[in-house]
């Protein structure tokens, strides 16, 4: 049986969110409303896929707390108190609307949000929500390591949300196997080693398009494409000048945002893109018959694994901070009836000795 590779167009979305001026900050209503237009576009014009940048929904965090006052500290406290009330539950409102987009242009929707958890009141994740053609929410992705002034608002993502790993999963689609990072976790050789074991095909590749890494962005996605032997999407938002709010925290990196959306082959070569300065949505027509030609070559889960030598480790467990006692009891281990009967045995017979040595 000869295995079917697709061919499908990709989008990447390259726009800013929303932002207003204080103190409302955030508009989450206004950003979604500009989502779900350009993944109607994007579906209009035939694309399968949709990527979006890193926490598009409600925006990217662009500021540092200021402590020159306490009044400027206690802004700080208010902009974070407006983040978490512009950012969605996962399930909730907002994945209706971007379910809805979705399975009207007929396409997956990979979009980057600030996930506000449910359970755990005023916690936040940096997260990738999937989207199915049929409106479905396929799952999120929490990023796991946070970076310098995110480090303000959001929690480390766990391996684990509902059940063992789905917090790294690679989604076995019919468009191929589609997964995705965030930013700095594309420097990650162990998590990026997990998707490549696990055959990802199709990287959403979601960063904040700071001019300061501009390069870096690239390469390290780039970088990725070859050793997984992938396709990838490479989403960046673009904030325009007239769209920063002219009345807003001032410890922050608007100017930062250029852009710098692109595709990449599964040789590490950009065949759209990349944009900077401008708002737009990329297009590409990925063919993932390219992979096995790229495996011919170089082939982690095949000539070139040597997990005899260097093994991948990973926790299956969610890691919580109050867990049952059960919990406890499980994992740690407990000798069993036969070896409480043999070490009762065992006492028995020092103890038959020693009163025989008394004895004596």
């Amino acid at each position: 049986m000869v295995r079917d590779y697709p061919k499908y167009k990709v989008a990447a979305v390259q726009a800013g969110p929303v932002y207003l001026d204080r103190p409302d900050y955030f508009d989450v209503n206004a950003t979604l409303a500009k989502a779900c237009t350009a993944i109607e576009e994007a579906g209009k014009n035939g694309a399968r896929l949709v990527v979006f940048p890193e926490t598009f929904l409600p925006g990217y965090p662009h500021f540092s707390m200021g402590l020159q006052t306490m009044a400027e500290a206690g802004e700080f406290f208010h902009l974070w108190k407006q983040y978490l009330l512009n950012s969605p539950v996962v399930p909730g409102p907002e994945t209706e609307k971007i379910g809805a987009a979705a399975k009207k242009a007929g396409c997956y929707v990979v979009i980057g949000i600030n996930e506000r958890d449910p359970e755990y009141d005023g916690r936040m994740y940096n997260s990738i929500l999937f989207m199915g053609p049929h409106g479905e929410v396929m799952g999120t992705h929490r990023k796991l390591n946070i970076t310098i002034n995110e480090l303000f608002f959001h929690t480390r993502g766990d391996v684990t949300r509902v059940k063992p790993c789905d917090n790294i999963r690679v989604y076995d689609e019919p468009l191929g196997k589609l997964s995705g990072l965030i930013c700095g976790e594309h420097f990650q050789p162990l998590l990026k080693q997990h998707l490549i074991v696990e055959g990802e095909q199709i990287h959403a590749a979601l960063w904040p398009g700071l001019a300061m890494i501009k390069t870096v962005m690239l390469v390290m996605t780039q970088a990725l494409c070859v050793s997984a032997r992938c396709w990838a999407v490479l989403a960046a938002p673009y904030v325009a000048k007239e769209a920063v709010p002219k009345d807003t925290y001032p410890n922050n990196h608007f100017h930062q945002s250029i852009g710098g959306s692109c595709v990449i082959d599964p040789f590490g070569n950009i065949v759209a893109g990349p944009l900077y300065e401008a708002e737009g949505i990329l297009y590409h027509d990925v063919d993932l018959g390219l992979i096995p030609i790229g495996k011919a070559e170089s082939n982690l889960v095949g000539i070139y694994d040597r997990r005899d030598v260097l093994a991948l480790a990973r926790r299956e467990q969610p890691f919580r901070p109050v867990v049952p006692m059960e919990w406890v009891r499980e994992a740690a281990p407990q000798p069993n009836d036969e070896q409480i009967a043999a070490l009762n045995k065992r006492l028995a017979k020092l103890e038959s000795k020693e009163d025989d040595a008394a004895g004596n």
